[in-house]
């Protein structure tokens, strides 16, 4: 072992080189900090790029990989426009005629391709995007995972640059001018950006400090938001300790502090329970169109959110705005159909006592005809040839699975027995589960039980022959066992006022209870467009 060294710790072969590297590093990242701090993304990418290429890839990607996705894109804004629905092109006509001036937010054909690997195309995340957002209104950005909403809202805050076309918050353009667009903007981003070891108050204290506030409000201010938003109690905890849903309203508290005009909430009530985000549409609601100052952009999966909240609604699909307008007119344009609800009568005793004494007297009667069934009658109703069914009550006597068939083609219906026996009873609620389920683990179902069943199925039967033959079109879309659920085609040729006029006037004799109509829902017209993407 060598005891001696003749190499000092500064050497250029022991920590020498390691120290010159580390210094030449830190000025070159210094120098391309500054670089990405005034220069615009673009031309920053542009002059790396050029920097690194070699003039043979630079003659193979303009010849090839350029060109292409050019030409792709140009076709592909030629056939969107022309399939685009006539609100988004009213819209779209509207921000670039400059109609919009007013609004504190508009964006003008935004657009962001992403490149794709070796052997794959671009991937065109947001088509040509083109609205705006008055002061005031809470929009609704909605669509479903993967539509491009986070990429839009991503391009607004900063964080992405547009492949082409631009936005203006304030009139200042976000590619342009992205530092005076981003101080109008409070953002809170799809999940949680917080520092797992500052408190709650330390993250509102920080944030207040980033967005200038003075100091001499700092207090009042944060502790508004605390109290705003319910977090007082936790104001000393740090953040890794909270819940989901604190958590959300402190990343929500934070977008919010300093009263910026813009605030653009990405699925802000995720992770929350039903008190918690009641508590948080209450305060968005105060903060957009009770006080109208401030412009909300809202992205969220919640269909009841959208239609608690929001003034105006874009539905996104596939990158591309499919619909845009209020809650009322996108529910009146597209919803082609009515929801009605039906709810039966319940069986009367009076009822139930008439079918379990006929259904008595007929197994009676077969009784008395047919030896090949005796034994197993017998075993139901205790087995003595001296009692007979009619003396029995009907609480005693249990039904067999071939007494069940028998008894059906007596009342005429024999298909509806055996969905009963095979387990097809989709419509049958909960109660034909409970029977098929009774019937394969007991051999039998007691007759008041089964007559009770029989007349419930024949109610819902009757009501459902009436609703197909009077309204052409409607599709029963599920019953529960206790009401049954139908869509009906709305149009011209019928109103809302001819639905309740003909309903009300055969109440009575199709023993309906209750009766609901309503409009298409939104989350119905979601799906829809969700469906055919």
């Amino acid at each position: 072992m060598k005891l001696e060294s003749s190499d000092r710790i500064l050497d250029w072969n022991i920590t020498g080189a390691s120290i010159c590297y580390l210094g030449l590093e830190s000025i070159v990242y210094f120098i391309f900090t500054i670089g990405l701090e005034v220069l615009p993304p673009d031309k920053l990418t542009s002059v790396i790029m050029n920097w690194w290429r070699t003039p043979r890839d630079l003659k193979l990607n303009n010849s090839h990989s350029y060109l292409e996705p050019l030409l792709k894109s140009s076709c592909e804004g030629l056939t969107f426009a022309a399939d685009e629905d006539i609100d988004v092109q009213a819209e779209r006509h509207r921000v670039l005629s400059g109609s919009a001036g007013n609004s504190i937010i508009y964006l003008r054909n935004l657009r962001k391709v992403y490149p794709g690997g070796m052997n794959q195309g671009t991937k065109v995340a947001v088509h040509s995007l083109s609205f705006s957002v008055q002061e005031g209104e809470c929009f609704g950005f909605l669509g479903t995972n993967g539509a491009g909403k986070t990429t839009t809202l991503s391009m607004l805050t900063g964080e992405e640059y547009p492949t082409d076309g631009t936005a203006y918050i304030f009139g200042n353009d976000i590619c342009s001018q992205p530092k005076a667009a981003r101080r109008h903007i409070g953002y809170c981003p799809q999940f949680d950006a917080l520092l797992e070891f500052l408190t709650a108050r330390e993250h509102l204290e920080l944030y207040a400090r980033i967005k200038g506030v003075p100091e001499n409000m700092m207090k009042e201010v944060v502790i508004e938001k605390l109290v705003e938003f319910d977090l007082l109690k936790h104001a000393d905890k740090p953040s890794f300790s909270l819940s989901g849903g604190n958590k959300r309203k402190l990343s929500v508290a934070i977008a919010m502090i300093g009263d910026p005009p813009i605030v653009i909430l990405d699925e802000p009530s995720t992770g929350m329970d039903p008190i918690a985000k009641r508590f948080m549409w209450e305060v968005i609601s105060q903060l957009s169109t009770r006080l109208g100052k401030t412009a909300v952009i809202l992205t969220t999966h919640s269909m009841n959110e959208a239609q608690a909240l929001c003034t105006r609604i874009g539905i996104m699909v596939g990158g591309q705005l499919r619909c845009i307008g209020s809650p009322q007119h996108l529910k009146t344009r597209y919803g082609n159909h009515l929801e009605l609800e039906v709810k039966p009568t319940e069986v009367s005793s009076t009822e139930l006592d008439k079918v379990c004494r006929s259904i008595q007297e007929r197994l009676f009667e077969f009784r008395c005809h047919s030896r090949s069934i005796l034994s197993d009658l017998e075993v139901c109703i205790g087995g003595t040839d001296s009692i007979t069914l009619a003396d029995e009550s009907s609480a005693e006597i249990s039904l067999t699975q071939e007494m069940i068939m028998m008894i059906g083609r007596w009342l005429g219906n024999e298909e509806r027995i055996r969905a009963l026996i095979s387990c097809m009873h989709t419509n049958d609620g909960v109660f034909g589960e409970q029977l098929s389920e009774q019937l394969s683990r007991d051999g039998g179902i007691p007759l008041p039980i089964f007559s009770e069943w029989w007349l419930a199925k024949e109610k819902f039967s009757k009501i459902d022959s009436f609703i197909l033959t009077s309204f052409p079109g409607a599709t029963c879309q599920g019953c529960n066992g206790l009401s049954v659920k139908y869509q009906l085609l709305y149009g011209e040729d019928s109103s809302l006022a001819d639905v309740f006029g003909h309903l009300e006037r055969n109440r009575n004799q199709l023993g309906i209870a209750e009766y609901s109509i309503s409009q298409s829902t939104l989350e119905t017209i979601f799906n829809h467009f969700a469906a055919n993407a």
